[in-house]
């Protein structure tokens, strides 16, 4: 379960094309790549923009950036959380890749589940002897006592190093995107 303030008012600019620039909107990046408030590779806490946000591109890891936004204009996803994994450090465990999608009802939880599914089968299939597997996570964001379903592509492994994972996870993510980017709300 993930605590999510003010969700309703996220959805509610979601497509707002005019969205004003807070104090609140400020996030700086490590010299590792983490992008976060603090742009440390401890730090597991952003700002969420919204998808016409002037910060949300660059408040995205470059590693998840062209499947975040083709999530968004291939599947119309709403997007509030995303890594592109990072090795560990001395001040954080090795954090693995995943973008987390917010769907709007539960019949639209139900098509991104199915599409989903079927990209990480297909992926899977494809990549059989790679240690890089797409799973498909479920999470619940609980915002002003409401409970909100959500789903979260991860690109995961269980049995290898991190620098091997990171060596074989482009292929994997490539395929991915190849796979949203064919497909159409």
């Amino acid at each position: 379960m993930t605590e999510f303030n003010d969700l309703k008012s996220f959805l509610d600019s979601w497509e707002d094309r005019f969205v004003e620039v807070t104090e609140f909107d400020i996030f700086q990046q490590s010299p590792n790549g983490n992008i976060n408030t603090d742009g440390t590779a401890a730090c597991c806490d952003s700002p969420i923009f919204t998808k016409y946000h002037r910060y949300f591109k660059r408040s995205i890891e470059p590693g998840v950036r062209d499947l975040t936004i083709a999530l968004i204009l291939n599947l119309n996803c709403i997007t509030y959380s995303s890594c592109q994994g990072h090795l560990s450090t001395k001040d954080a465990v090795m954090r693995q890749r995943y973008v987390a999608v917010m769907p709007r009802d539960e019949e639209e939880y139900e098509r991104l589940f199915n599409i989903f599914n079927q990209i990480a089968e297909s992926t899977n299939y494809h990549f059989a002897k790679n240690p890089v597997k797409v799973v498909i996570g479920n999470d619940n964001l609980e915002s002003e006592g409401k409970s909100t379903k959500c789903l979260t592509l991860f690109f995961v492994s269980d049995d290898v190093d991190e620098s091997e994972y990171f060596r074989e996870i482009q292929p994997v993510y490539n395929y991915v995107l190849q796979q949203v980017n064919q497909s159409k709300i």
